[in-house]
């Protein structure tokens, strides 16, 4: 090849990077936003191609996204994560179906929606996210939570199986649509309101 990246288009500088991640014949593909900063019908395209070649390789995928519409059309198995740990993790029907963590059911209300007026502005998750360096103890998104209560700042929850589908794990004391849960209202003090924040 005869260019330089800079004359080359996004779909093309990201289908030269695959063929250098495959040049050794990994088992593993590490896929980290592999759609960033692409239009819509690239996007698809380059998705379609790493498809076809984890099936024809038959190597397995980690794909890192951002893009919760890609994660729903392509991944079979799912794992959310904030402050660098695992909060839910489940197969693509399952987690979608069946939320458990409020970090997660945040992130599928923040998604546009195609029958919201125009000019409608989006959910977002109250809070500001921990310092990463110093996390607090307790429940990483505790400051956050609208369900969060006295035990989450202290007590760190473990990852804990869905009785009904032990492949479903979630890191939560109280998980979304249990009786367990209680409102903001009841959010220990110091908190801050979730509607107060951006």
């Amino acid at each position: 090849m005869r260019m330089y990246p800079n004359e080359m288009s996004g779909g093309m500088r990201q289908r030269i990077m695959i063929a250098i991640a495959l040049a050794c014949g990994p088992k593993l593909l590490f896929a980290d936003e592999p759609t960033t900063a692409l239009d819509v019908t690239v996007q698809a395209q380059i998705l379609d191609l790493l498809q076809s070649l984890q099936t024809d390789r038959q190597m397995a995928m980690i794909l890192v996204t951002h893009d919760l519409g890609v994660v729903a059309g392509r991944a079979h198995d799912i794992a959310v994560m904030y402050a660098g740990q695992i909060v839910e993790q489940a197969s693509s029907a399952s987690l979608f179906g069946n939320v458990h963590h409020p970090y997660t059911e945040a992130l599928l209300e923040s998604i546009p929606k195609l029958e919201m007026a125009k000019h409608t502005r989006l959910e977002a998750i109250g809070g500001r996210p921990p310092d990463l360096v110093n996390l607090p103890g307790g429940c990483k998104f505790a400051a956050r939570c609208q369900y969060a209560q006295d035990k989450c700042l202290s007590e760190e929850p473990e990852l804990t199986a869905d009785p009904n589908d032990p492949s479903h794990l979630y890191r939560c004391h109280f998980p979304v649509g249990t009786t367990q849960q209680v409102p903001w209202p009841s959010a220990p003090a110091g908190m801050t309101q979730k509607d107060g924040d951006s």
